[in-house]
């Protein structure tokens, strides 16, 4: 009986030791998908998608997320610490309390501080790397240590790289310009989503940035891929509005996604008090959220699909 147990014993140390490798191999061999929101226009709703995708993959999809801000504004990091003052401490939330952002990612680039010191919790699964306007330094101060465009991406690149394999997906906020901001996520990036919003300018500056990268992915030899164009509709009757969005169609075609973030009181409501659930008292997302997180993560089932047209 004695050498029944003791073999009994031997066999579930062994199997917990197994067990404890093949976790760590899963987790040392996660690497983030990581995607550049972008288009050359201001206020097409660019930071809006990169915190809708990053609260939705995290929140309902159960997908660890970090979103960089790599845009001085702040805008985006302003936001996220909103939405974890809306979320109890159960849900990995502040409860009321907002985070005070000790490091940024100025610290990472230029004081050489960790990435893992920089990074906040929101909620569950949702984690920030801010910015604020001391970021503005980085421009100078990496031109002056790497005269080689590629250097400086890489240089970014590699300060950044041991969050990776820490992550499931990362979404990168770059302001709306050709900078070193913007041309470093590009080349750190392994998706672009252009985000379009129904205006002439938009559409003009959306066709730009898809040229620029691709003059940039034959440049600096990336693999940078098109996931998508993201449509934005200022007016779901408006007819300039619906005759850009078939010029967009007849442009982009497959590419654009066929779910339409129309002019929304709720998504402007998110901009000053962060991203919320409100529940009925029946336990289910108001209507008002509900279609909100719905279309966003309609929106990401539909990038997803498109990134399978080039494993194909």
């Amino acid at each position: 009986m004695f050498m029944v147990v003791f073999k009994l014993v031997i066999f579930m140390v062994v199997c917990y030791n197994i067990c404890k490798i093949v976790l760590r191999k899963e987790v040392a061999c996660m690497v983030a998908k990581k995607y550049v929101i972008g288009n050359f226009k201001g206020g097409v709703g660019k930071s809006t998608c990169a915190q809708m995708f990053g609260f939705e993959s995290a929140k309902f999809k159960e997908l660890k997320t970090l979103i960089i801000d790599l845009d001085m504004q702040g805008n985006t990091s302003d936001v996220m610490n909103l939405t974890h003052m809306n979320f109890s401490k159960e849900e990995g939330g502040g409860e009321g309390e907002l985070i005070e952002y000790t490091n940024t990612i100025t610290d990472v680039l230029i004081s050489n501080v960790d990435p893992h010191d920089a990074i906040y919790k929101i909620i569950d699964n949702l984690y920030i790397l801010p910015a604020d306007m001391s970021f503005e330094l980085y421009d100078d101060w990496i031109k002056d240590r790497y005269p080689n465009s590629i250097d400086k991406f890489k240089y970014m690149e590699e300060k950044l790289s041991p969050l990776f394999n820490d992550f499931d997906v990362i979404y990168l906020d770059v302001p709306p310009s050709i900078s070193i901001y913007s041309k470093s996520a590009m080349y750190i990036a392994d998706w672009a989503i252009v985000v379009l919003q129904t205006q002439v300018k938009s559409m003009r500056n959306a066709m730009q940035y898809l040229e620029y990268m691709d003059f940039f992915t034959n440049e600096f030899d990336t693999n940078l891929k098109v996931a998508g164009v993201v449509p934005f509709m200022l007016e779901s009757g408006d007819s300039v509005d619906k005759e850009m969005y078939q010029q967009a169609q007849e442009i982009y075609g497959e590419h654009l996604i066929k779910n339409v973030v129309l002019k929304n009181a709720r998504l402007k409501r998110y901009d000053g008090s962060g991203i919320t659930t409100e529940l009925t008292k029946k336990g289910k997302l108001k209507q008002w959220d509900k279609k909100c997180h719905e279309l966003f993560i309609n929106i990401l089932d539909e990038l997803e699909e498109h990134e399978h047209w080039y494993e194909g």
